[in-house]
């Protein structure tokens, strides 16, 4: 607790001397420095002050900062927030959003199949992976995805980067390479013959270490493909742009996402609307478990779901008015940990990549390798292929005919 006046600390005896020799001071009065108050009285039929947590001596600085550690470790942060702001602190919360897909916390952590963890359903067509970097652990979730367009999320994790063992470039080329044997080992199917299904797409979040990313691309082949989720307040702003058609730089085109060629980097990078899938994200997880198109995790216990679940949770779709614009719908950001929620909603565009589709479609073919540069090895003039031109047009002779 701090002075409101000079931002000094204070310790439990001057709060307690702070309220014990306090002064009302009315609007339009001002206390002087030895505590009397210099101003006309006003008038008024009411009077209105706040109490707060500052104003109780029943209550130590101590047992508020227990208050606030145990709210911040709430299964329900907004509401543990919501409640220390009003009932503690006196402060109004009036939210000014609408939020478009409610998801709880504990129904989520509850949307398991029969299942052990790192098993494939028996009729899982394909594994996805999707991969988040980050400076000191790299989050990744598999998700096996039936005809139907059920997905299974049967395995996820994180892996440390030992960053200041190595440096921030190596350590990820490390921590990727670990991940990469993995996912080359697969995942195995309910049946009895011991069937391993390996994850036909790795989508890897760019956004972090581009150039390190890239690499670990190349030299792991067309499994593994660098992405970036582009959205309204992510990548300064930037959103991704509507594109129908391919050419000589977008040789792909999906639903909300296309494939980008780079040709000096010898790679296709996917550039992903990040507000279209986590919308699609959160659509599959309100979808009862016994209709096409929902998303289930493995058998454990709702406890051990928790992180994953508030994670997918960390982000909410809004819709606010704004000044000159209208209403404008955005994804919210209500908890700094969504690294889950990133990794699976490029898991989920790495499935349509895989054919899975809620409705059957013509579908698009996924980009291939990309062609290798073409080096001139020795000097053609300019004037060669025009003097050829030349020679097979007088020895057509048309006015002849």
């Amino acid at each position: 607790l701090v002075c409101p006046a000079c931002s000094q600390i204070w310790s439990e005896a001057q709060r307690v001397a702070a309220n014990a020799q306090c002064r009302l001071v009315h609007e339009g009065q001002v206390i002087e420095s030895d505590g009397t108050v210099r101003g006309e009285l006003p008038s008024t039929d009411t009077l209105g002050f706040r109490w707060s947590a500052v104003h109780n001596l029943f209550t130590s600085a101590g047992d508020l900062a227990a208050d606030e550690w145990k709210a911040s470790r709430a299964v329900d942060e907004e509401s543990a927030e919501r409640e220390m702001k009003q009932f503690v602190w006196c402060i109004p919360v009036q939210p000014s959003q609408m939020q478009q897909t409610p998801l709880e916390v504990t129904e989520l952590a509850a949307r398991m199949l029969p299942l052990p963890r790192g098993v494939a359903p028996a009729d899982a067509k394909c594994i996805t992976l999707g991969v988040d970097l980050g400076k000191y652990l790299a989050h990744w979730v598999a998700v096996a995805w039936s005809p139907s367009a059920n997905g299974h999320i049967l395995d996820y994790g994180r892996l440390e980067v030992a960053g200041s063992d190595l440096g921030i470039e190596q350590a990820l080329l490390a921590t990727l390479r670990e991940l990469r044997d993995r996912v080359l080992e697969g995942w195995p199917k309910v049946r009895l013959d011991g069937e391993k299904l390996i994850p036909q797409q790795v989508f890897i979040d760019a956004g972090y270490q581009t150039p390190v990313v890239y690499a670990f691309c190349r030299e792991s082949g067309m499994r593994f493909r660098p992405a970036v989720g582009r959205g309204t307040g992510q990548q300064r702003e930037v959103s991704i742009g509507k594109t129908s058609q391919t050419g000589s730089i977008v040789k792909y085109v999906g639903e909300a996402h296309h494939g980008v060629l780079l040709p000096l980097e010898k790679l296709y990078l996917m550039e992903i609307d990040a507000d279209y899938w986590k919308s699609w994200v959160h659509q599959r997880l309100l979808t009862p478990i016994d209709k096409p198109g929902a998303m289930t995790l493995f058998q454990a216990s709702p406890m051990d779901h928790l992180s994953l679940a508030k994670h997918l949770t960390a982000e909410q779709k809004v819709e606010e008015f704004v000044v000159g614009k209208g209403v404008v719908t955005r994804w919210e950001r209500i908890r700094k940990q969504n690294h889950w929620l990133d990794a699976l909603y490029n898991s989920c565009v790495a499935g349509y990549c895989c054919e899975i589709r809620l409705v059957q479609e013509n579908i698009p073919a996924p980009p291939r390798e990309p062609p290798p540069a073409r080096i001139r090895t020795e000097y053609r003039s300019p004037y060669a292929d025009w003097k050829a031109v030349r020679e097979r047009w007088r020895g057509n002779r048309w006015w002849e005919r």
